[in-house]
C-alpha cells in the first residue's frame, strides 16, 4: 500500500490497525451500528434489549463516540489534540485527556519507552519526504520526541518546542473502553464493541463467548468474555515504495524491523491492549514478556518471522 501525502498526515504513528476480522458467528442483536471512529472501522452490537430501548442506547453510544473524537482526533481541526499540537499547550484539559495521558505514562514506562505518542514529528518528516527522510530530517524531528518531556498538570498540558502528539496507538482502545463502561452503567450485560480494537462484554445471545479472529480471516480464533483484544501488524501499512513499516521506533526514528507479522494483546482494558500491541512490534519476545508483567491478566499472541507463534501471559 502506498501512502499519499494526505494519507500520511491523516494516519498517525503507533496505530494498531491490524484489522481484526469480523466475529465468526453472528449473534442475534437488538441493535447494531457500523461506521467510522478515529479513522477506524467501528462496529457496535447490543444484545438482549427491547428494540426501542436498544435504539435509544445506541444513539447515546454514537454521541459519546463523537464527543470523544473531539478530544483525540487528528482529523478534526477543532479537537483538543489538534489544538494542543497547534498551540504547544492545552489549558484546562478535560478529564478524558488527563485519563488517557495517565495510561500513556503507564504504557511508556512498561514498554521501556517504545510506546511514545510524541513521535508525531517523525511522521511529519516522513510525510514531507515522501517516505524517505534524510538522516538530518530524522534527527531534527527526534529532537522533540520523548514522552518524559511533555508537561502534565491537572490544569495544563505543555509540549516541548516543535513537539506534537498522536494518540492513535491508544485512543481507539480508550474510546472502546469508554463505550463498554457506558453500556455497563446502563445495565447491559452482553455486547460487542469494535472501534479499531475489540471489547467483548459478556456473551452472545446463545451464551457463547464471542469468537474473534486475529489479523485476518486466516488468523487464529480466540474466545472473548469480558476481555478486549488489540492487534498490530508492522507491515499492515507501509511508507512509499520501500515497504517500510508505518510503526516508528522513537529511539531511532526508523520504521520497525519486519520481525513480527502480527502482535495481539488481550487484556481487560482495550487501551492497554492497544498500546502494548503497538509497542510489541518494536520489541524482542523477551522484551514483550517483560512488558506484560506490568499488567495483570495480560496475554500475548504473536506471529514472529523467526520463532513462529509466540505466546505469553502475565
Amino acid at each position: 500500500m502506498k501512502l499519499s501525502r494526505r494519507r500520511f498526515i491523516a494516519i498517525t504513528a503507533g496505530t494498531a490497525a491490524a484489522g481484526l476480522a469480523p466475529v465468526q458467528a453472528m449473534s442475534a442483536v437488538s441493535a447494531r451500528w457500523t461506521g467510522t471512529a478515529l479513522g477506524a472501522a467501528a462496529d457496535v452490537r447490543l444484545v438482549g434489549l427491547p428494540e426501542m430501548e436498544a435504539g435509544s442506547l445506541m444513539r447515546r453510544v454514537r454521541a459519546e463516540i463523537a464527543r470523544l473524537e473531539m478530544e483525540f482526533s487528528l482529523c478534526r481541526e477543532d479537537s483538543a489534540l489538534v489544538r494542543l499540537n497547534r498551540d504547544g499547550h492545552l489549558v484546562l484539559p478535560g478529564p478524558e485527556m488527563l485519563a488517557l495521558a495517565n495510561l500513556v505514562s503507564a504504557a511508556h514506562a512498561a514498554s521501556g519507552a517504545r510506546f511514545d505518542p510524541t513521535i508525531q514529528p517523525l511522521w511529519g518528516a516522513y510525510a514531507r519526504a515522501g517516505g524517505k527522510p534524510s538522516p538530518s530530517m530524522i534527527e531534527e524531528a527526534r529532537s522533540s520526541v520523548g514522552w518524559q518531556r511533555v508537561g502534565l498538570q491537572a490544569d495544563r498540558i505543555t509540549l516541548p518546542e516543535g513537539g506534537a502528539l498522536t494518540f492513535n496507538g491508544i485512543a481507539q482502545g480508550y474510546v472502546t473502553d469508554r463505550i463498554v463502561a457506558l453500556l455497563r452503567a446502563e445495565g447491559l450485560r452482553n455486547a460487542l464493541v469494535e472501534i479499531g480494537e475489540i471489547s467483548a462484554l459478556g456473551r452472545t445471545d446463545r451464551g457463547d463467548a464471542w469468537e474473534v479472529r486475529l489479523g485476518s480471516a486466516s488468523g487464529p480464533s480466540i474466545p472473548l468474555v469480558d476481555l478486549s483484544v488489540a492487534t498490530s501488524a508492522p507491515s499492515g501499512t507501509v511508507f512509499g515504495d520501500g515497504g517500510e513499516s508505518h510503526l516508528i521506533d522513537p529511539s531511532t526514528g526508523l520504521p520497525a524491523r519486519a520481525s513480527w507479522i502480527r502482535t495481539s494483546v488481550i487484556h481487560k482494558s482495550a487501551a492497554i491492549a492497544d498500546a502494548c500491541s503497538t509497542a510489541a512490534c518494536l520489541m524482542t519476545p523477551a522484551e514483550v514478556s517483560a512488558m506484560l508483567r506490568h499488567f495483570d491478566g495480560a496475554m500475548f499472541i504473536g506471529l514472529h518471522r523467526e520463532f513462529g507463534t509466540v505466546e505469553f501471559s502475565s
